[in-house]
């Protein structure tokens, strides 16, 4: 294969840093290992382990970290802005070596790791002018931009490009779920020798334990940090809303010196009242109960607005409309470039049938025929290929 392949987890994902992608790779799940099919093909390829509730704009700075080897570096403003610390943890050896313009990387996001592959090629590509006013010559290189070419292409499957509307959906159930995953997740198990299993990562704000160290349990009692994250909007729950998706929007812009790829994802059906409701023979059970609360709602407290008919369809997380492209970045449908493909455009593949995490493996279909995803990636890593 031609260039390394990296993999970018979503919520309460895992890299391969953590124990539990050896019993269970995040990336093929059921079905295979795709990061070992490339290697095993002679291919190189990662699957970074960045935190499983940070913003785009963190796990961007933890993925360029690794790939490059050294310390993560959130930027000096934007620390500043969010109240954590500027840096974090430190990878001795670089994840690609030797990665740069002649040397791109394929880089592929799920869910919400769209999102920060997307803010990750916006960074490589544009850089940040406020990090770079805050620092100037000790900026991080990924602030400074410029390094749009290094990357050959991003792809996003089931990412929420403009957000999904199962955070406000989901109503008295998100402050639950994130007590659990703040606290529960990060705040204990990330203090505790169980983080070399499953690590949240959120050093940053003073939540968990590096798993390379010593773990210290007494960051689970300190509450103020875990709440400051847990209200920030430095984190995925709020990039992952409508409104957090707009103001992301505003800022980024499609890198148009890579190929910009997008896979969205349906797995509900249309009723009789107009309303969606989830397949539930070929649906893991809680995305029946998160699609079904998707496919009726119709206002979303995040914009303060009503939302169309077409944000009703849903895989059980992400919105199918919302998946497909950045509504404000150019597209083309895939099969209409004719093989034509540019660079700087999405190029919008054919909408893959089948829930939130089937598209990854994660399904009773994807046990029962492992060959499946297996074979979807194989093609379309054989269109990747073709590109020049």
């Amino acid at each position: 294969m031609s260039y390394p392949y990296v993999f970018i987890h979503g919520m309460l994902g895992f890299g391969q840093d953590e124990k539990v992608n050896d019993y269970v790779a995040y990336w093929g799940m059921l079905s295979c290992d795709l990061v070992k099919m490339i290697k095993d093909g002679g291919g190189e390829a990662c699957a970074p382990s960045i935190s499983s509730l940070g913003s785009a704009w963190d796990r961007a700075c933890e993925i360029y970290a690794q790939l490059v080897g050294g310390t993560v570096d959130y930027g000096a403003a934007h620390a500043k802005k969010y109240g954590h610390e500027r840096f974090g943890r430190t990878y001795d050896k670089p994840l690609i070596p030797g990665w740069g313009p002649e040397k791109k990387i394929h880089i592929l996001g799920h869910s919400f790791g769209g999102a920060t592959v997307r803010m990750f090629s916006h960074l490589m590509a544009k850089g940040a002018a406020e990090e770079v006013a805050a620092t100037g010559d000790d900026t991080s290189p990924l602030f400074k931009g410029g390094k749009g070419d290094w990357i050959q292409l991003v792809t996003t499957i089931a990412g929420p490009h403009d957000g999904t509307t199962v955070i406000t959906a989901i109503g008295v159930l998100l402050p639950i779920l994130k007590v659990i995953t703040f606290f529960g997740f990060a705040g204990l198990l990330g203090n505790t020798v169980g983080n070399t299993f499953y690590d949240m990562s959120l050093d940053q704000w003073g939540v968990t334990s590096n798993p390379k160290e010593k773990p210290d349990i007494k960051k689970f009692f300190k509450f103020n940090n875990i709440m400051k994250v847990f209200k920030s909007k430095d984190n995925l729950y709020w990039d992952l809303s409508l409104g957090g998706a707009r103001e992301m929007n505003e800022r980024l812009e499609i890198n148009e010196e890579a190929y910009n790829f997008s896979i969205s994802t349906s797995n509900s059906m249309l009723t009789r009242n107009g309303n969606h409701r989830m397949k539930m023979a070929s649906t893991f059970l809680p995305f029946v109960m998160t699609g079904n609360f998707v496919g009726r709602h119709r206002f979303d407290k995040s914009i303060g607005e009503k939302v169309g008919e077409e944000w009703l369809e849903s895989d059980g997380c992400s919105n199918t409309v919302s998946a497909l492209h950045p509504s404000d970045e150019p597209y083309v449908y895939y099969y209409d470039t004719k093989g034509d493909v540019k660079r700087g455009i999405w190029n919008v593949m054919p909408v893959y049938q089948g829930d939130h995490m089937d598209v990854v493996g994660g399904s009773v279909r994807s046990f029962l025929n492992p060959y499946y995803v297996k074979n979807y990636y194989k093609n379309y890593f054989g269109i990747l290929e073709s590109l020049k």
